[in-house]
Formats: structure tokens, sequence, C-alpha cells
């Protein structure tokens, strides 16, 4: 298992393009089977389109990619979604691109471009997450040095999760496996160890990528 990047949250974006409407539905998908449950569900609801064109990546063991181009010219609808995908690094996605034709051609180069920006500009609207794989643990705090600990947490950007008050309060956090011991040390050494902690699993979490 390693680190990915991949669109924050499944979501679509609308663009018009010379009168034909293209929406990009984009979609965390951590199988391919994932995947096709996607796109039908697309196809499904977007029945009445002109086209229903898509691409995936996903991570199963190995990185499996599909593309289609649903009717269009051959290379100007799944190629240029599926080079968004690519050119952005992203894994565990799929994106299809919904058109309802407007009356006007817009040949193989404008189609290129529009299934590009639609999914491109789709994506930047949509944001990007980094998938670390971090390890837990789980943190039993003196009441009576809890506000101190959430400013450190705060400042050293670690999110408390399941928060439990009692005559301690339990916490859970996780850490980056790259950076996972020192971190922990600088924690400990900070709170002069009377911060009790479990490791516990190790997980997945999301965290935001900025825009350049």
């Amino acid at each position: 298992m390693k680190n990915y990047k991949t669109i924050a949250k499944t979501a679509d974006y609308l663009k018009e393009i010379k009168k034909s409407k293209f929406t990009v539905h984009l979609a965390q998908t951590n199988s391919e089977a994932e995947a096709n449950d996607f796109i039908e569900k697309i196809r499904t609801q977007e029945s009445g389109a002109t086209h229903n064109c898509f691409a995936f990546i996903v991570q199963e063991n190995v990185l499996i990619e599909r593309m289609s181009d649903d009717g269009e010219p051959s290379g100007t609808a799944g190629s240029p979604i599926l080079n968004v995908l690519q050119q952005q690094g992203l894994e565990n996605v799929t994106a299809v691109v919904t058109r309802y034709f407007g009356g006007i051609k817009l040949g193989a180069g404008g189609l290129i471009r529009a299934y590009s920006s639609t999914t491109a500009e789709g994506i930047k609207e949509i944001g990007l997450v980094e998938n670390r794989l971090q390890q837990g643990y789980q943190l039993r705090i003196p009441y009576h040095m809890y506000d101190k600990f959430e400013n450190y947490a705060k400042n050293e950007k670690i999110i408390l999760e399941n928060k439990q008050f009692s005559t301690d309060v339990s916490v859970e956090i996780y850490f980056d496996l790259s950076n996972e011991t020192e971190e922990l040390q600088k924690m400990v050494d900070s709170f002069q160890n009377q911060i009790k902690y479990e490791k516990t699993d190790q997980e997945f979490k999301q965290i935001p990528i900025e825009a350049n």
C-alpha cells in the first residue's frame, strides 16, 4: 500500500461549449467493480444524453486504466479524459463526461479540447486530496492538560478524532508513517510523558492538497 492522490469527493461540473452541454461526473472508486458501477449509474441517470464517455484509473494489485469514447470519433473523448487523470497523477478515480449535443459540430480538435477541459476544470473545482497511510494512536490525556494539548494539536496540524471526556480525555490521532516515530516522541516530550498512548490500526486518511 502506498500514498496516492485523488479527488476530494464525488461531484459534478457542467460546462457549455457551442451549445453542447458537457458534465463531468467524478467519483472516488477503489476497484474496477466500483468504477463500473459508477459508470452504469451515470449512464442510467443520463440515459437521454448523446454520449456518456469515461475513463478511470484504479489500483487493484496492478494499475488498471480503462476508457471509452461511447460513440464519439475514436480518440476524441475517452483518451483526453484519461490523459487529464494521468497528467494530474490521480488514482482510484472515475470520470464520466456526459454530452448533450447542441447542434453545432466541434470537429476532432474541438471535441478533444472540450472533453479534456471539462474534466480538468471539474477536478480543479472539486479539489484534490492525498490519501496517506497513517498509524493510529489512542491517547489518554489528563483533563487539566487538554486545552494545552488542543492548542498543540492545532499548531502541529494533528486532527483529533473520537473525543471522549471522563476523568481524563480520550482521543484518536494519526501520524504519517514517514515521520511517525519523531512526531510521537515530540508529543510525548512536550507533555513530560503525562500523555498515555496505545498504538492502534493503520488507515488511509485524506489530506487536502492546496491548489497552486
